[in-house]
């Protein structure tokens, strides 16, 4: 039997399942801010820094991989474009449109992603994640934080537009990119020529078990329905951008440059994945409607787990 029709399990036992797991425990006292905030940091800075040396020690090199910046880049910035262009005029609040961009912009690639082109390719789909992941943070950095800045000021300011500061050094020169390192080991050992001991096969299995689960639990903990639940109606332009107009505009810039199917499979996973809890943060960092980026957040994960990615996983594999 095809390994990635097993796979698909993976979709409900490491994503879905942590999601509710994590609801439940914290909304009845059972996991503490201090706990979420610890298993956060664990995965990001232990586990994805060990992932990612592990995939990339046996990722094929090729010219492909020299174009995955520029994909990065643009799943990030085409959605915020489009969104600005033709959906923003709905929201009326500074707050609101900040917000609505945040949901647009970011993506759970790292995590979801990740899953999801493991399930179906593999240690590769895994990696491409990963990488492509360093340029989603990087554009969180200097397009989202910004944008998100930008409107709390307009709305600070009563329509006029304010002076925005930001850290960035502070935010990219910090322990969770510490896995940027870690690519950069299993690169070099690869293009060294050192070839990855079959063992550590088995125990990269393992480990993508642990990340989703460290990744998505306390994910599913932040989540407040009760709130969310009021704007829930206002994030089904999501769903036209995240769904069906960024998929296409992915597949139409990477299809005549992009060698590897492998790669042009898993972009196509990345572009349709739901919102990150990414824009979460730059909401509640820049005092953005928090409310809607966590609607936006489960409105798309919900209709991904359960439509979209199926259709992908026949498509695809």
């Amino acid at each position: 039997m095809d390994s990635s029709n097993f796979r698909i399990i993976y979709l409900f036992t490491d994503l879905l399942l942590p999601l509710i797991v994590g609801y439940l425990l914290y909304h009845h006292g059972k996991i503490s801010d201090a706990l979420i905030s610890r298993i956060l940091r664990l995965n990001v800075i232990i586990i994805y820094t060990v992932l990612a040396f592990m995939s990339c020690w046996t990722l094929p090199l090729s010219w492909d991989l020299a174009l995955i910046p520029i994909y990065g880049i643009l799943i990030v910035v085409f959605p915020g474009l489009i969104g600005w262009a033709f959906f923003i005029r709905r929201y009326h609040n500074p707050l609101d449109r900040g917000a609505f961009l945040a949901n647009a912009m970011m993506s759970n690639i790292t995590t979801l992603g990740g899953v999801c082109a493991f399930i179906l390719y593999g240690e590769r789909g895994f990696a491409y994640a990963q990488i492509m992941g360093i340029f989603q943070t990087l554009m969180l950095v200097l397009a989202v934080f910004p944008m998100a800045q930008y409107y709390y000021l307009q709305h600070k300011n009563h329509g006029k537009p304010g002076t925005i500061h930001l850290n960035i050094r502070g935010i990219l020169l910090s322990w969770s990119q510490l896995s940027i390192l870690g690519m950069a080991a299993g690169l070099s050992l690869n293009a060294l020529g050192f070839v990855r001991p079959p063992v550590l096969g088995n125990v990269f299995d393992g480990l993508v078990h642990f990340g989703a689960w460290f990744g998505m639990l306390p994910v599913g903990a932040l989540i407040n329905l009760h709130r969310a639940r009021r704007y829930a109606p206002w994030t089904l332009n999501l769903f036209a951008l995240r769904f069906f107009i960024l998929p296409i505009f992915m597949l139409a810039v990477s299809y005549p440059f992009v060698r590897d199917p492998i790669l042009l499979g898993s972009m196509l996973i990345f572009s349709a994945t739901p919102g990150a809890i990414n824009s979460v943060t730059a909401a509640k960092l820049y005092h953005l409607n928090v409310d809607y980026t966590i609607a936006g957040f489960l409105t798309t994960s919900i209709a991904f787990f359960f439509i979209v990615y199926p259709l992908f996983f026949l498509l695809l594999r």
